[in-house]
């Protein structure tokens, strides 16, 4: 019996070691067959399920594309488009390949490479059917201005300001009272007079002597004698001392002040701070897209400085037959630059969909970006 009991007991060991090891492949095994199924949109994570697989094969430089592919974070470094496996940050328009879209409208591919198809046919197509040529042409379609505020349109001249939400916003009781009254509780549009501080200086530089109250004057008297106590000659007047604002400053409380009409009108007269509008137009100017602007401009300077040009030249992409040359490739890997920041679209990549660039046909996506 204990012989037998060793015997078996020396023997186990084995037989779990091989069991475990061929558990773990059989984990492995439907891990890997889990990950080769069809990719789709996450909306949580706003990412398709694969964006790690993709970026690390096809994204550069390799070592921060293997980050990006093992970490069990989402790196900082890592743009949006990325992981929507969209490395030219294109719009959704019904592409071969679309997945899903974020709430910004780019759109998800299901892998790296219909992005890129994509990147390159829309290039095709802003070249030649919307003759946009030059950098800067093509960035101001391709990434527009964004500011979130319309340009205003031809203003009238004799157009009045008209206040924003006379209801309030909402129209509830609180909104109604609160367009209807000013900060303190004072009712918009009433007739208030200027409150002026004695301490002010206002104050002490002005006043009206014509409205102070009167001072009394003092009155000097002869020197009488004992005897005649009571009596006294007819008092002679001490000519008053010019009072000024500093010495009476209550005096100035009184004071008139224009009505809030006529400082508006006499306001519209002053001559404009911004120039091209009226004089009587009292609305805030048209919102300028500085900041766009420079972003646009910086963002074609990138793409013509990768073939050599400058961002008003033209960029050379296709033939008049609609073949792609060899500009395009540059162009391609410096718009991904921008896009994605630290990374960049890899060369395989770029140059396998430009060998899948079709003949131009009349079924091109239609859709701009």
């Amino acid at each position: 019996m204990l012989l037998a009991a060793i015997l078996l007991l020396t023997t186990l060991p084995p037989l779990a070691e091989d069991s475990a090891v061929a558990l773990r492949a059989q984990v492995v095994t439907l891990r890997a067959s889990g990950a080769e199924g069809a990719p789709y949109y996450q909306h949580v994570a706003r990412a398709v399920s694969n964006w790690r697989a993709q970026a690390g094969a096809e994204l550069r430089p390799v070592s921060l594309a293997l980050v990006a592919r093992v970490a069990p974070t989402e790196p900082a470094f890592v743009a949006r488009c990325a992981k929507l496996n969209n490395y030219w940050c294109i719009k959704s328009a019904r592409w071969t390949g679309e997945v899903g879209a974020d709430a910004e409208g780019h759109t998800g591919f299901a892998t790296a490479a219909d992005g890129a198809d994509a990147a390159a046919g829309l290039l095709r197509r802003y070249y030649r059917d919307y003759g946009r040529r030059t950098a800067l042409a093509i960035v101001r379609r391709w990434a527009p201005a964004s500011c979130g505020l319309p340009l205003l349109g031809p203003i009238a001249k004799n157009a009045k300001p008209s206040p924003l939400a006379p209801r309030g916003i909402g129209g509830t009781l609180r909104a109604r009272y609160l367009a209807r009254h000013l900060p303190g509780g004072a009712r918009r549009g009433g007739r208030t007079a200027l409150r002026v501080q004695p301490w002010s200086p206002l104050a002490r530089m002005s006043g009206h002597p014509a409205r102070r109250p009167a001072i009394a004057t003092r009155v000097a008297s002869r020197p009488v004698a004992d005897i005649a106590a009571g009596l006294s000659d007819k008092p002679a007047a001490v000519s008053a001392r010019v009072v000024r604002g500093a010495d009476d400053p209550s005096a100035l409380l009184d004071r008139k002040v224009p009505s809030p009409d006529r400082l508006v009108a006499e306001s519209a007269l002053l001559p404009m701070i911004v120039s091209g509008l009226s004089l009587g137009d009292l609305r805030a100017p048209a919102p300028l897209c500085g900041g766009d602007e420079v972003r646009i401009g910086n963002y074609a300077a990138a793409i013509a400085k990768s073939v050599g040009l400058r961002s008003t030249d033209d960029l050379a992409l296709f033939s008049p037959d609609g073949s792609p040359l060899s500009n395009l490739a540059a162009v391609m890997r410096a718009m991904s630059a921008v896009e994605l920041g630290a990374l960049h679209a890899g060369p395989p990549l770029i140059e396998a969909a430009i060998a899948r660039l079709g003949p131009v046909t009349a079924a091109t996506a239609d859709a701009a970006k």
